[in-house]
């Protein structure tokens, strides 16, 4: 058989041109393995429960390790405790319920996908070896170990005279070197394509190969090259020193193809040498394997910026890195302008399977989802995420501002009134929601009776949170003054009796002074409040706390408004002893006081003039 040249084999694409086929149904066995760009569906690759126990009773140990797994399934060790034991013990079913189990929580682990295939060979089942080969590259496309894995079991078991058998290898090698023929570690599986092509007798099949695999930049790129120089040729009817030159002439035009693709591989090099832990592993990667993959990245996508490259070095990367959320969602970022499906696709991926516990990507799904116009898939990503991990505040919070948003105050409403409920026996949580709940009947509700209620029964569970006394405080603040003195003043009062800081009962008694000052139609009921606060600053060690301070005599000069100054003349009785008010009106509701505690250089103008205001009351 004569070893064809021909011209399309010379302008052989640089990604393998066939498209993934389907594998059809041929000895026994059927499946479609996915292009490896953004992934497969983890409901793809979930596995069946084990099947009859075959062997009669588990291990006598398995039930131990079993569970001990399942209690923790985010501890690796528990789980290769499990599959070590099962294995040590030769126990079919027991290792098929682990590998089981195990897989579908770390599916990037490619070897424990051929020790499964191996086990179910040994007993025989070569069509069930066959299906977890191809639920593994369902799962991990892009490891050329399992491919030559599932390779070579097919090799081992069809039969090979059959017409079809070898259509159907081809037919793998295809699917193989589509999915995984752009790795950089991919000369294996296109070496072993080219010698099974060579053992088929198909010179013009494993040349067109070898044609295809010099534009790929690989680790081992010279040595396909160099294949072309020791290339086995047959012709029946054509002499030696004709063969030699045709041998020249085609080296001499896959010259340049070969110095193109060495140029490649220079300007990957230094990054591949710098990734030393390709595979996946639940061990953290220092930061210089990260900033590797980061740069890397910046790179292929601002060099090139050819879809498919940066596509398979994502996949790359989100195989050694699988448990960080950054390069999730840098690959999300990524392919969202080009398809919302296939951004949806990793999402999905990303949280059902590697970051099933890591709440941030889940929001941020929720959010994609929400952005995009699909509400009901944003609940589902929130409610299943609540279940996975229950008691997390800010999914419940994420998940009633969804309901707001959408319009369904109603809901919204629900779902903070059942926080409440179900948080009693935690009273910070508790009071966290009730504010919460309080805010939303006041501001969007228009309820503040309801408001009110929600604040003081929480404070019968809390009466020490401080933040219920403030956000209760502002709620009245904020009503008709005429008709709220008496409730802020019951506000202050209970505050103050409650068993709070001194400085947080000083701000409560601020803050009364300051309502009356503001609103109060009677200078007695001025008097009256500031005395009050007198004597809790006595109290408290107001004296001490002015002098820490250093608060601003009033008798210094306070200048108005067109830069003149005015005299001030603090003629104080000696009943009323000069003592500063020292801290800043309350947050409004919801919001941290210490944040506010400068409150933007009001408090201590406020002070100044409260003080001269209050002067001239006594002095007149």
């Amino acid at each position: 058989m004569p070893l064809i040249f021909s011209s399309s084999a010379m302008e052989a694409p640089e990604v393998p041109a066939p498209p993934l086929p389907e594998i059809t149904e041929e000895n026994g066995s059927a499946a479609v393995v996915p292009e490896a760009p953004v992934g497969p569906d983890p409901a793809s690759f979930s596995m069946q429960p084990a099947a009859v126990d075959e062997e009669g009773e588990l291990p006598a140990d398995f039930e131990r390790l079993w569970k001990a797994a399942h209690d923790n399934p985010q501890d690796f060790t528990s789980w290769t405790d499990l599959l070590q034991y099962c294995e040590q013990e030769g126990h079919i079913t027991a290792s098929r319920r682990a590998l089981e189990a195990f897989l579908v929580r770390y599916p990037l682990c490619y070897g424990y996908w051929k020790k499964f295939a191996d086990l179910e060979r040994r007993v025989g089942l070569n069509d069930k070896a066959e299906e977890v080969c191809i639920q593994g590259l369902q799962a991990i496309p892009l490891s050329v170990d399992l491919w030559i894995h599932y390779i070579n079991l097919l090799l081992g078991t069809l039969d090979m005279n059959l017409p079809e058998s070898p259509k159907r290898i081809r037919s793998v090698f295809e699917d193989a070197v589509a999915a995984a023929g752009l790795d950089f570690h991919s000369d294996r599986l296109w070496d072993l394509y080219v010698e099974w092509e060579k053992e088929q007798g198909n010179m013009k099949n494993a040349t067109a190969v070898l044609d295809r695999v010099l534009r790929v930049p690989t680790q081992l790129y010279n040595t396909h090259y160099d294949k072309y120089g020791h290339h086995p040729v047959i012709y029946a009817d054509v002499n030696e020193e004709l063969m030699q030159k045709i041998r020249e002439q085609v080296l001499l035009r896959r010259d340049k193809v070969y110095q193109d693709n060495e140029g490649e591989v220079r300007k990957r090099w230094h990054f591949e040498d710098a990734i030393k832990r390709p595979y996946f592993h639940v061990k953290p990667l220092d930061r210089l394997q990260l900033r590797t993959w980061h740069s890397y990245l910046d790179w292929e996508i601002t060099e090139f910026g050819l879809l498919h490259r940066v596509r398979i070095l994502f996949e790359r990367c989100l195989i050694a890195c699988a448990l960080y959320e950054e390069f999730w969602s840098r690959y999300i970022q990524y392919l969202e302008p080009q398809s919302v499906d296939e951004a949806r696709a990793v999402y999905k991926r990303a949280c059902e399977i590697h970051l099933a516990y890591k709440p941030n990507i889940h929001m941020h799904w929720a959010t994609f989802e929400e952005r995009h116009g699909d509400l009901t898939e944003a609940r589902r990503v929130l409610e299943a995420l609540e279940k996975k991990l229950p008691g997390l505040a800010v999914v419940r919070i994420r998940r009633a501002a969804l309901e707001r948003r959408a319009g369904q105050l109603d809901q919204s409403e629900a779902l903070l009134r059942e926080a409440v409920a179900e948080s009693k026996e935690k009273p910070t949580l508790h009071a966290f929601y009730s504010i919460k709940l309080a805010r939303l009947l006041l501001k969007l509700g228009r309820d503040p009776s309801n408001a009110r209620r929600v604040l003081q029964e929480a404070l019968e569970i809390s009466p020490d949170n401080d933040k219920l006394h403030m956000n209760l405080l502002e709620l009245e603040v904020s009503g008709d003054p005429w008709a709220s003195a008496e409730a802020v003043q019951e506000c202050v009062t209970r505050a103050l009796a409650a068993p709070l800081e001194p400085h947080t009962k000083i701000l409560f008694s601020q803050r009364g002074l300051q309502f009356a000052e503001d609103y109060s139609n009677s200078i007695q009921s001025v008097l009256s409040v500031y005395e009050e606060h007198q004597k809790l600053l006595k109290e408290l060690g107001g004296t001490k706390r002015e002098a820490e301070n250093g608060d601003e005599d009033p008798e210094k000069l306070s200048k108005t408004d067109d830069g003149s100054a005015v005299a001030v003349s603090a003629q104080v009785p000696p009943t009323m002893p000069h003592v500063p008010i020292t801290t800043p009106p309350p947050p409004v509701m919801g919001t941290d006081m210490s944040a506010q505690a400068g409150y933007g250089g009001y408090s201590s103008w406020y002070q100044v003039t409260l003080r001269f205001i209050l002067t001239l009351y006594y002095v007149v």
